[in-house]
């Protein structure tokens, strides 16, 4: 199913490489907080590929939002600017009733 023949389409990791430790700062700090209430969450490991900084793909808030601006707000105004001036240029040719 969907392989072409050619093995599995994907690996599965270890589990016991996901571990929350220096590579994951973010959950190293939530460790940290439920600690001083006394509190353990067996289940965080399961979010360690989420936050795993030996990964390419792990996106800081400060990277993410730099994205968003990038990608998603320049082309956004670009395209809002061009809109507003067809919008002005179709309004400037209509009769506005000037005595």
């Amino acid at each position: 199913m969907g392989g072409d023949g050619h093995g599995f389409p994907y690996k599965v990791p270890e589990w016991q490489t996901y571990k929350v430790g220096a590579h994951t700062p973010e959950l190293q700090q939530v460790e940290r907080m439920l600690k001083s209430l006394g509190l353990k969450d067996p289940w965080l490991r399961n979010e360690v590929w989420r936050f795993d900084q030996r990964e390419a793909m792990v996106m800081t808030r400060r990277v993410g939002i730099k994205k968003l601006m990038t990608m998603g707000m320049l082309p956004g105004f670009a395209i809002a600017c061009v809109t507003a001036g067809i919008h002005y240029y179709n309004e400037s040719k209509n009769d506005h009733g000037h005595h």
